[in-house]
């Protein structure tokens, strides 16, 4: 392979990179953009319940009927109350 092929193949690669990098950070953006929306009406999309914020993480919404393992296994929440929905999502 000759220097010049090399050269070529590099810049190719590398334009290639940050392409997909900028499809990337697009695609997150749009993501974050309609978590965004979601959690400005404070309803879950999917039950209509109200969406909490939880602080394990930062930008992380969950639905109200989206209790933890813990809670489910010690009884703090009445599972048969409660629909069973799994909404998520990430605003950061």
């Amino acid at each position: 392979m000759t220097p010049r092929m090399a050269a070529a193949i590099t810049d190719a690669g590398s334009r290639s990179r940050r392409s997909s990098k900028h499809n990337h950070e697009a695609r997150m953006a749009a993501i974050h953009a309609e978590a965004q929306a979601i959690v400005a009406t404070g309803k879950c999309p999917r039950c209509g319940n109200a969406l909490h914020r939880n602080s394990s993480m930062t930008g992380w919404w969950q639905c109200s009927c989206y209790p933890s393992p813990a809670m489910r296994t010690v009884g703090y929440v009445d599972m048969e109350r409660y629909p069973k929905c799994d909404f998520q999502c990430f605003t950061a």
